[in-house]
């Protein structure tokens, strides 16, 4: 019997490719590359990664509340963007979202496997105590 229990919330819609929106395990939750997709896997706001930014780090705070956690919960978030030029959008659109609470973060300059989207995210959660 596995140690990590998978989960995927079904108000985001399925998952389109094979793996989980998210995993427990030791205290932690590890959020899957999260996007700007609605639940029927559109696109949301086309090469806009400020209303990505947002629309993203609200799928990651519905799969924390799954388990009881929120944003505040994040101890380390990795983000991937397609070109620098996003960079001061998505920053603002993250302190605005992180007012208080900024967790460890990673950016990266990388392409994304559907047109459109700008912005990915990635992130490890403490479970509430």
């Amino acid at each position: 019997m596995s140690n990590v229990e998978t989960y995927n919330p079904p108000s985001l819609g399925p998952a389109i490719m094979p793996y989980s929106n998210a995993a427990v395990a030791n205290g932690l939750i590890f959020v899957a590359g999260q996007v700007a997709l609605d639940p029927e896997a559109n696109v949301v706001f086309p090469g806009d990664p400020y209303e990505q930014t947002k629309y993203t780090l609200g799928r990651v705070a519905t799969i924390l509340a799954e388990k009881g956690a929120t944003l505040d919960d994040i101890a380390q978030a990795t983000v991937y963007i397609t070109d620098l030029a996003h960079l001061p959008h998505y920053n603002k659109a993250w302190a605005e979202i992180f007012t208080n609470h900024r967790p460890a973060r990673a950016t990266l300059v990388c392409g994304l496997l559907i047109d459109g989207l700008v912005v990915e995210i990635t992130a490890i959660a403490a479970l509430p105590q």
